[in-house]
């Protein structure tokens, strides 16, 4: 079985209980892979292949054809939004859609899974396959998008505009650039071409991915966008939010991530 994400944002938990830690979150329309279900839980797998726990609630249970064509009933056009906002056609709010989540548009009109259509009231939204003109494959071009998410909260499991983790900031940004990257930054260490960052950072270019171990650990535990030479943007808890540093600066984070960075990958721009 599959399932369609219904709601506007629904979090991914590591165990079937609410109580249980957020790990991730998938926006609406997503399409899931069902593993297992478990009363009001299932089990699901997304696009990333990220595997978690998901209340039935925020979910559409139903065959892979149908979750792999909704957006094609009605003659619609898959697109996603920008942080927008739907209103029915007096006005009315609708809904609130975060970055990332994925629509059907005919004509005007917006649809949702479950069937329900709004106009957009505030923000954007992008047809899926005008994607590559608005954001195409180039590391000034990722950067570009990624000062787009200054300030936003820092949150565990997060990965839109709403709240973020490191490497969920990273992975949205990427996505609209054409790359789905794994979930965690361990993972996203595997992907692309290793580089030299230089002593002084000079092989560093703008997209590049930089990766960092904790303070107590070899181990992979954060990711930043470089923006060419020391200067980075992340999502730090340290910082609270997404902000740009500089490592080997004058604050203890910088000083630390200078310490810990323990590779580089490049994505875009190998020549």
């Amino acid at each position: 079985m599959h399932a369609i994400v219904r709601a506007a944002l629904t979090p991914v938990r590591a165990t079937a209980e609410n109580k249980a830690e957020r790990v991730s979150e998938e926006t609406l329309g997503a399409v899931l892979r069902v593993l297992e279900q478990k009363g009001d839980w299932a089990l699901c797998s997304g696009e990333d292949g990220y595997e978690g726990w998901l209340h039935v609630g925020s979910l559409i249970v139903c065959t892979a054809e149908e979750a792999e064509a909704w957006w094609d009933e009605g003659g619609g056009v898959p697109a996603v939004t920008l942080d927008a906002t739907l209103a029915d056609d007096d006005g009315r709010l609708q809904t609130h859609l975060p970055w990332g989540a994925r629509v059907a548009l005919i004509g005007s009109l917006a649809r949702l899974p479950d069937g329900r259509t709004g106009r957009l009231s505030e923000g954007s939204w992008v047809a899926w396959d005008q994607l590559g003109d608005r954001y195409p494959q180039d590391g000034a071009a990722v950067t570009a998008t990624a000062f787009e998410w200054m300030g936003v909260p820092y949150i565990w499991g997060g990965r839109t505009r709403w709240g973020a983790d490191c490497s969920g900031f990273v992975q949205s940004i990427y996505r609209l650039h054409g790359l789905l990257l794994p979930r965690d930054s361990r993972q996203q260490a595997e992907i692309g071409q290793p580089i030299d960052p230089a002593d002084d950072y000079s092989g560093l270019r703008a997209g590049d991915l930089l990766f960092f171990r904790g303070r107590e650990t070899e181990r992979v535990v954060h990711v930043a966008l470089s923006l060419g030479g020391p200067a980075i943007l992340h999502a730090a808890q340290e910082n609270g939010s997404v902000m740009n540093d500089e490592l080997g600066g004058e604050s203890e984070l910088e000083r630390s991530l200078a310490e810990g960075l323990v590779s580089v990958r490049r994505l875009f721009g190998l020549g």
